[in-house]
């Protein structure tokens, strides 16, 4: 009978034992924080894009040709709650210069055009998000008996411009970030797309 009861009382306390150790192990662990996870990012969504280097033609330009040109990610992109691209996540697009030519009897101008477009981003999971945006300003030159020599003036992107491009296409499976943050506005001075400046027939 004694021995019954030691066995017993031992089985319990290594019971009460395991179960203490348990109870401060998962009291212990870290929380598990949120990872990525994909979602779907609807057609529309506006993507603030930071000119990074100044894009300049001069007026008397000689070409006409497409050039690749890189951007960033000027703010984090939020859609219901989750981040979809970064400040900084690499964008890339390109422009086109134009030159076209007018000869007068006394004059030639020479317009210089710049169209400047988005292609797309790369998000910080390696995932592509299509953009959209066209934007074109005007250089242009004068010369000639009249002009009094030659005046240009160029077409101009400046550095640290924020462009206003969105997402071109319906996106599945984007990676992106829970977050409590809400989008922040676009400043007072964002370059908007032709589409916004000229009303559409």
């Amino acid at each position: 009978m004694k021995r019954s009861l030691t066995g017993s009382y031992l089985a319990f306390s290594v019971a009460i034992i395991a179960a203490v150790t348990v109870s401060l192990s998962a009291e212990g662990a870290p929380h598990p924080t949120p990872g990525p996870t994909a979602i779907s990012v609807p057609r529309g969504v506006i993507v603030p894009v930071l000119v990074t280097e100044a894009i300049r033609v001069g007026g008397a330009g000689e070409s006409n040709e497409v050039t690749k040109i890189e951007y960033a990610i000027a703010q984090d992109v939020i859609v219901n709650g989750y981040v979809i691209l970064k400040a900084g996540d690499p964008v890339e697009g390109h422009y086109t210069d134009q030159r076209n030519i007018t000869r007068r009897y006394f004059s030639t101008d020479v317009s210089q055009e710049v169209a400047l477009d988005m292609d797309d981003a790369i998000n910080f999971c390696g995932d592509t998000v299509h953009l959209t945006f066209e934007r074109t300003f005007v250089g242009g030159a004068r010369g000639g008996f009249l002009s009094f020599g030659v005046h240009a003036h160029d077409a101009v992107f400046d550095k640290g411009l924020i462009l206003k491009a969105s997402v071109d296409r319906f996106e599945k499976n984007i990676c992106a970030e829970p977050t409590t943050e809400t989008q922040a506005p676009l400043p007072a001075d964002v370059v908007v797309p032709d589409d916004e400046v000229s009303p559409q027939p």
